[in-house]
C-alpha cells in the first residue's frame, strides 16, 4: 500500500503527494495529467521503479485534483 503525504497551506487547504527521498540522488519528478490523480498505475509504476533503482522520486497531486482540498 502505497503511503500519501499532505503538504498544508493553510487552515483548508493542503496538497497530497508521494515521495521517496534519496539523498544526493537523481529525482523522478512526476506531473499528473489533466483529470488524473495519484491513485494511478503510472504513479505507482515511477514509484516502484525508483525505489528498485535508488532514486528519487516525488509526485504531487494539484489542488482540486484528487484528495488534495
Amino acid at each position: 500500500m502505497i503511503k500519501y503525504n499532505y503538504y498544508k497551506i493553510s487552515n483548508s487547504k493542503k496538497i497530497r503527494y508521494l515521495k521517496n527521498y534519496q539523498k544526493n540522488r537523481l529525482y523522478i519528478v512526476f506531473l499528473h495529467g489533466f483529470m488524473s490523480n495519484l491513485e494511478g498505475k503510472k504513479p505507482e509504476f515511477f514509484l516502484k521503479f525508483a525505489k528498485k533503482n535508488k532514486l528519487g522520486f516525488f509526485a504531487l497531486e494539484y489542488s482540486g485534483h484528487g484528495k488534495s482540498s
